[in-house]
């Protein structure tokens, strides 16, 4: 339904009849960071593709089948609703987002399942964009924020009753009593394909910022509750992270999480970190999801008390791939492996010359581990890890005491969770 039709019923039957013909959201399900990538954009295995794994290690080459799992698991438990907060696509070609809407929107928007998309940092002119053929690499289409609003016109733009001129925010009605604000704080606008720069960072413009004040308060001046979902985090998940890994939240963020939390705002879905986090700040709960080609491969399913106002939260993951059975490493030890090493890559990259190669690699492994339980959430450090990070923050200190520092403020970081539980527990909304 678009807008003209929204507006000219509302008027003829008044908004309140509109909206009561909705049937109250029981079931929500969400996911993110589904990297879609498709099959024919890699059309040849090599050097080209090696090196850009080795740089972003994702599952991408089981992205089809992982999704594919992931939208079954779902679909057996029937939500009415699934929330993708964006990354979308490998890295926003035009090929992967109609992959996308073909093998997976279509089919859960035919069994009535309403699905809502926001656009991810990957996901919208993108210069990444390209075909892999061996040792070359070619650049493919990728799609602009006008084809993104029209691919998925039947997956949140084509029913909103406003959309934000200044961006692909827009409001939609999820039932007769709770409104979802999906908001768009990338910046696809500064990416660059002379310098091949796609901005990982995040913002809230000061026109989205008014549009979602003017939209949240239309709702509750009608009574409505309002829930949020974006793909950058609205506050931080573990201490230090707006230092060391800032772009993954918007920028200015407790600024801007108290703005959204004074408007009545409880709960914002996120991902983007690709972890399983749940941080509240400010009376603010920050719920940030998984990504599906990374350890855990988690989902979540939300059933919502509407009398109570609160949302219990369950996540799932996939536990198995059908193209590994007989693999010597189970898709569980692959990812975990995966992870590990993405931030051992990093780690190795950055400590000084002079730490000696074992004593990098040392830091580098505990710091992957610590990395991947903030990936699984729940995160509770062991007597051995802790003794070991105790263990190579000495080493390191005999070279470096800033690092040294560094180090073990980010494995502590990591490795501990000191508020809500992350995968199973429950929130209020209201």
């Amino acid at each position: 339904m678009n807008n003209f039709r929204i507006v000219l019923l509302a008027a003829l039957f008044g908004t309140s009849t509109l909206y009561a013909q909705q049937k109250p959201l029981r079931r929500l399900a969400v996911i993110s960071d589904v990297h879609l990538m498709a099959p024919t954009l890699l059309q040849k295995e090599g050097k080209a593709f090696d090196e850009y794994i080795a740089n972003d290690r994702k599952m991408l080459t089981q992205s089809v089948e992982l999704l594919d799992s992931v939208s079954s698991h779902i679909s057996f438990f029937q939500p009415q609703a699934i929330f993708i907060t964006g990354d979308l696509t490998k890295d926003g070609e035009k090929v992967s987002h109609k992959l996308l809407v073909d093998r997976y929107l279509k089919p859960l928007r035919e069994q009535g399942i309403r699905v809502f998309v926001i656009p991810g940092n990957h996901d919208v002119n993108n210069p990444h964009a390209k075909i892999y053929d061996g040792n070359k690499t070619k650049r493919t289409t990728t799609i602009s924020a006008g084809d993104f609003a029209r691919i998925y016109n039947d997956y949140g733009y084509g029913e909103a009753l406003a959309i934000d001129p200044h961006s692909l925010s827009y409001v939609v009605q999820l039932d007769p009593k709770t409104r979802l604000v999906a908001v768009d704080a990338c910046r696809y606008e500064d990416n660059s394909f002379d310098k091949d720069i796609c901005v990982t960072a995040g913002r809230i413009k000061p026109q989205t910022m008014q549009f979602i004040k003017t939209e949240t308060d239309k709702a509750h001046k009608l009574g409505m509750e309002v829930v949020m979902m974006m793909h950058h985090g609205i506050v931080s998940h573990f201490d230090w992270q707006d230092k060391i890994m800032k772009e993954y939240l918007v920028a200015d963020w407790k600024k801007q999480a108290k703005r959204i939390a004074k408007m009545g705002i409880k709960v914002c879905f996120t991902g983007h970190f690709h972890a399983q986090d749940i941080s509240q700040k400010y009376g603010l709960t920050d719920v940030e999801t998984g990504s599906t080609v990374s350890y855990p491969h988690p989902y979540r399913l939300i059933d919502i008390d509407t009398s109570k106002g609160t949302m219990h939260i369950h996540s799932d993951r996939v536990y198995t791939l059908g193209s590994m059975a007989g693999n010597k490493e189970t898709l569980e030890q692959k990812s975990e492996r995966f992870a590990t090493s993405a931030l051992s890559s990093f780690m190795e990259s950055i400590v000084p010359k002079k730490v000696p190669a074992d004593v990098k690699t040392e830091c580098a492994q505990v710091l992957g581990e610590a990395y991947a339980m903030h990936l699984g959430g729940d995160e509770q450090p062991t007597a051995d890890f802790k003794a070991r990070l105790k263990t190579a923050v000495k080493r390191l200190r005999h070279y470096s005491w800033k690092w040294a520092f560094i180090m073990n403020k980010i494995g502590k970081n990591l490795s501990t969770d000191t508020g809500v539980r992350d995968n199973d527990t429950c929130i209020k909304y209201k």
